[in-house]
């Protein structure tokens, strides 16, 4: 300790006029620093939101880079559809047909549906 009051009242060593400033705000900076990291280790919601967060984006963004590359990639290699008939007649022909046959299988089960509509009211009138 005597060493330390020795070299304290050397006048030969040149003392910044500022020090004092600086270690005022030094010993501020380290009071604020501790009283976070108070607040940190009590585990704010808002703080463990912000780390979940974190936690979920970079993953979730190197998934999206991966999967926007991947559609890039293979959006060249699926060949786009041409058309089949040159003959817009025939094209309305095979039209045609294929409403037809969704006509039909509609029909079919329209008349499924008109059997059993009395079956499922008369079940629904027993359970009320």
């Amino acid at each position: 300790m005597l060493d330390l009051e020795r070299i304290a009242s050397d006048e030969s060593i040149k003392v910044p006029s500022s020090l004092k400033h600086d270690i005022a705000v030094t010993a501020r900076a380290l009071e604020m620093s501790s009283k976070e990291d108070e607040v940190n280790e009590a585990g704010t919601p808002h703080r463990k939101y912000r780390k979940i967060l974190r936690m979920i984006s970079y993953p979730a963004a190197a998934v999206a880079i991966v999967t926007i590359g991947m559609r890039l990639s293979f959006q060249d290699s699926i060949p786009t559809p041409k058309d089949t008939f040159s003959d817009p007649k025939m094209a309305y022909v095979q039209m045609e047909q294929v409403f037809g046959f969704i006509s039909e299988k509609m029909n079919t089960g329209m008349d499924i549906a008109d059997v059993a509509e009395p079956v499922i009211d008369k079940t629904i009138n027993a359970l009320r």
